[in-house]
């Protein structure tokens, strides 16, 4: 996959090995924004852990287990957005993404969102993917419902986050909802 422009300021990467230290440095810039929503700031501490991290993302990509980019805004790494735990069998698959505080409220994630569902449906046939998100964490609840999926169903005490167990959303979207949105 080349670089996949959305517009003059927003593009997906494929991630790259060569992306740790710019992943890194945007973590570690932004660990207390992160570390209310991502369990895995504090376990991400050196750039060794981000290279480790991407060389085994890279590795589950191979296998298409995952699907794996890197956001960029304006020529700077911004954030990333994956889809993983994809399942040959029942053709699904998680997204995961996050942010650096400064690309928040801009847009940047739903716009990012509408193109991986795009790749995930044309390119990767899935037929349906799956977004969670802790109740309370509303901008990312938020990008879920700009992009029309459906809530699913509340959790109990389904994420650890913090050392403490937390509701998690479950929003969905099928290749079929995707389809007669592009039909409008």
């Amino acid at each position: 996959m080349f670089i996949n422009i959305i517009d003059k300021h927003i593009s997906l990467k494929p991630t790259e090995v060569a992306d740790a230290e710019p992943l890194f440095d945007l973590v570690d810039h932004n660990r207390d924004h992160l570390k209310l929503w991502m369990p895995w700031v504090d376990a991400t501490a050196t750039v060794q852990d981000e290279r480790h991290f991407i060389e085994s993302m890279l590795t589950k990509q191979a296998h298409g287990q995952v699907f794996i980019t890197t956001i960029i805004v304006d020529g700077e790494v911004a954030g990333m957005l994956d889809l993983h735990n994809i399942s040959a069998i029942n053709h699904n698959g998680e997204i995961g993404y996050w942010l650096g505080q400064k690309y928040t409220g801009r847009g940047v994630m739903t716009k990012a969102l509408e193109r991986l569902e795009e790749i995930a449906f044309t390119e990767l046939d899935l037929h349906k993917v799956i977004l969670g998100a802790d109740v309370a964490n509303q901008a990312s609840r938020a990008v879920a419902e700009r992009r029309q999926y459906h809530l699913d169903a509340t959790l109990p005490e389904n994420i650890l986050l913090n050392g403490q167990y937390r509701d998690e959303a479950i929003y969905s979207l099928t290749v079929d909802e995707w389809s007669k949105r592009q039909d409008d």
